[in-house]
């Protein structure tokens, strides 16, 4: 073959020369392919290491309990809780089996219409008292949570027995009586 002659003889000198400088590097398919690559892995890591984290105040700790309870997920429920209370959990789980476990979580939700959560000033130091009053349909229970500040976040050391109040006025009762429609009076000559 004579020079100028094969595969480059058709280019013009510029596109010889970015034929040349493109030599060395990969095809713009394959760059996409691996900057996309890249940034699932980093996704993925910061999903995974948000979903492991405690939540940041004792409030979003004591909703993210209830929230596992509810889906009767076991492992994330487990997660909220330290020290004693999470090993007397784990061994009720053990005894009980998994799913019967979880069963037994969803159960404990089961007919709340809603929470409300505030703090007790009564805490020992390094520590949050949480005052929980669960609502339901024909009756509040409360409870008294010890949550303690650890690897950044907040957890449940301790769950006090739940208990009952009847409400004066059961949920859903209207507080005040639905207006009477009354018949709009209009001056005369309006």
């Amino acid at each position: 073959m004579k020079e100028g002659e094969g595969a480059g003889a058709d280019m013009t000198a510029g596109e010889q020369h970015t034929a040349e400088r493109r030599k060395g590097l990969p095809a713009l398919p394959q760059v996409v392919t691996a900057l996309a690559v890249v940034a699932l892995v980093a996704t993925v890591a910061v999903v995974a290491r948000r979903r492991g984290r405690l939540p940041e105040t004792p409030e979003a700790a004591v909703n993210a309990l209830f929230d596992a309870a509810g889906r009767g997920d076991d492992a994330a429920y487990l997660r909220l809780v330290t020290g004693r209370l999470r090993d007397a959990l784990l061994e009720t789980r053990r005894q009980m089996g998994r799913e019967a476990f979880c069963r037994s979580l969803r159960q404990t939700t089961a007919g709340v219409k809603g929470l409300a959560v505030s703090r007790l000033p009564d805490a020992p130091a390094g520590t949050v008292a949480m005052k929980v009053e669960i609502i339901f349909a024909d009756r509040n229970e409360r409870q008294r949570l010890l949550l303690v500040e650890q690897s950044g976040g907040w957890a449940i050391a301790e769950i006090e027995k739940a208990t009952m109040v009847r409400p004066p006025i059961p949920y859903g009762t209207p507080v005040f009586e639905e207006p009477l429609e009354v018949e709009s009076r209009r001056a005369p000559g309006s």
